[in-house]
């Protein structure tokens, strides 16, 4: 299914980002053919179909605000991501910009609405998370590839833990989005990016579990899932068949002993 014909049926839905996602798309189409005004166009006709447009589209809409000298629509952005908790030093670099005093001055404002309409230690936890996933997921690696000794035991304690964390996160605040945690800013680069969710949910899927399956299409009309996720989870999975953490990683261990035989 394409990206557009999901959207078309998804917009046959109670579906608020099914507009939203397309007009994304488009413009930054056309941001990667220099065509900044048509960019522009169809990011403020994005934006107009949502409360809360998402952080990665903001932070390339920002920079074309800034490439075409619209300081309003600079100074409208800067404050949507001060609000989702994007620190002031994202701005450091366009302090000599007419809009930037006027942020500066009215950041604590924004600081405080961000911890108040936010949970930012639901966002250090996710971030750990994702961590602690990306690291367990190099151990995994390097178990197929015989360099390191796995039981599966101790593989399925540290995948279950992961497994375990995310539910319980979800559980207390409501799934890990930009909707509840803010805006993903990356200090060592300077940019708002997705946070790794889609990742996350594909080692689930492949450690044997197909965590909130059922609720994927609510994630996406919501804004928390791109629309794409929904093939790319559906063609995640591991060597057992989708049968269980335990169940899978008794399978790996025999197909690795299989191996070196």
């Amino acid at each position: 299914m394409t990206f557009f014909t999901l959207m078309t049926k998804l917009s046959a839905q109670e579906c608020e980002y099914s507009e939203y996602y397309p007009l994304v798309e488009l413009a930054s189409k056309y941001y990667s053919q220099k065509n900044y005004k048509e960019s522009e166009i169809n990011f403020k006709l994005a934006f107009d179909k949502t409360e809360f447009p998402l952080g990665k589209d903001l932070h390339l809409a920002f920079l074309i605000a800034e490439k075409i000298k619209d300081a309003e629509w600079a100074l409208q952005i800067a404050t949507q991501l001060a609000k989702g908790g994007v620190p002031l030093s994202y701005f450091r670099y366009y302090k000599k910009t007419q809009w930037y005093s006027q942020l500066n001055a009215e950041y604590k404002t924004y600081s405080d609405y961000y911890i108040t309409n936010f949970k930012p230690e639901l966002r250090d936890k996710f971030n750990s998370l994702i961590e602690r996933d990306a690291t367990f997921t190099r151990q995994i690696m390097d178990w197929y590839y015989g360099t390191i000794e796995i039981t599966s035991e101790n593989a399925y304690n540290e995948a279950n833990a992961i497994y375990s964390e995310l539910k319980q996160m979800t559980e207390k605040y409501g799934f890990p989005s930009e909707h509840n945690m803010g805006y993903n800013y990356v200090s060592r680069l300077n940019k708002i990016e997705d946070y790794h969710t889609l990742a996350l949910m594909i080692h689930i899927y492949k450690y044997g579990e197909r965590i909130y399956e059922n609720e994927i299409p609510n994630y996406i009309c919501s804004g928390i899932l791109h629309p794409n996720s929904k093939q790319i989870l559906k063609q995640s999975m591991g060597f057992g068949n989708s049968m269980g953490i335990e169940h899978e990683m008794k399978v790996r261990e025999e197909m690795y002993k299989k191996k070196k035989e």
